[in-house]
């Protein structure tokens, strides 16, 4: 059985509990979903940084098991996962952001790191992106039209670090 994902109080990440997913890195935040462009929905996943326009806190997350098979109640080490935000939204968002799972082009696996941050975080981790059918990809950033943005990257070597803080 793989290994358990832990927060950062020690503690297993558990399927159907909420988190706040957060870059340990000096200057660097917690992740959120927001809507750029005056859309009527959140549309864009950006990473909150010590900058003021992007200060601010992450927006809670639930995992949810890809399947009921999946090694219990207990977030696993690269086992497939679906990543559900907690945003306030209108029930036409619902269907478009990530407040229902199920695609099989969201499907996430977390994989553990060996980075010793300034700050001391332990469990640091790193987030794929493993749609069906395509390899994972590493889950980095970049800033478009003026937003922190996560994105996929190709490199095995670029990615931004992650812990998970209980919400």
């Amino acid at each position: 059985m793989p290994l358990a994902v832990y927060d950062q109080d020690g503690n297993p990440l558990r399927i159907g509990e909420r988190y706040i997913i957060n870059n340990p890195l000096l200057g660097a935040g917690a992740v959120y979903l927001y809507n750029i462009g005056n859309l009527q929905c959140p549309n864009a996943m950006l990473q909150h940084m010590s900058i003021p326009q992007f200060l601010g806190e992450g927006t809670p997350v639930m995992f949810v098991r890809k399947s009921e098979s999946d090694y219990g109640d207990v977030v696993r080490i690269m086992t497939g996962v679906y990543i559900k935000f907690f945003v306030k939204t209108t029930k036409l968002c619902v269907d478009q952001t990530g407040g229902k799972v199920g695609n099989e082009n969201d499907i996430f696996k977390i994989r553990k790191t060996d980075l010793v941050t300034p700050g001391g975080s332990k469990n640091v981790y790193k987030l794929l992106h493993c749609p069906s059918h395509l390899q994972c990809k590493n889950i980095g950033g970049n800033f478009k039209n003026g937003y922190p943005r996560l994105v996929t990257v190709d490199d095995d070597k670029e990615f931004i670090p992650f812990v998970f803080i209980k919400a």
